[in-house]
């Protein structure tokens, strides 16, 4: 194999980027969906003292996680991930429900 193959088969397989921009993507994502979390339970928390409905907050947390279980789940067929992006779904599909008023 010459330089010139070893060099294109690298940038093949580093198209998406390499180690370390995937390793700072996957824990930009993690902190972006722990910090989405927080807020979810802070005005979650807000509104039910205040006695008002959070299905909204809700259904957007559970939309995010949908969508993150269902990419995985396409990605690497595993069973846990298309159960959790069904559950997830069903959620968020009763919150915007109960946030339109229809349950």
């Amino acid at each position: 194999m010459d330089k010139n193959e070893i060099l294109k088969r690298s940038q093949t397989e580093n198209i998406l980027g390499d180690e370390r921009e995937k390793q700072i993507r996957l824990e930009s994502d993690t902190f972006s969906l722990i910090f989405m979390l927080a807020v979810t339970l802070i005005l979650t928390t807000v509104n039910y003292v205040k006695g008002l409905s959070a299905d909204g907050f809700l259904a957007i947390f559970w939309a995010s996680i949908v969508g993150r279980h269902f990419l995985l789940f396409y990605r690497h067929h595993k069973a846990y991930h298309g159960i959790m992006s069904l559950a997830a779904a069903v959620l968020c599909v009763a919150n915007i429900m109960e946030y339109l008023g229809g349950i």
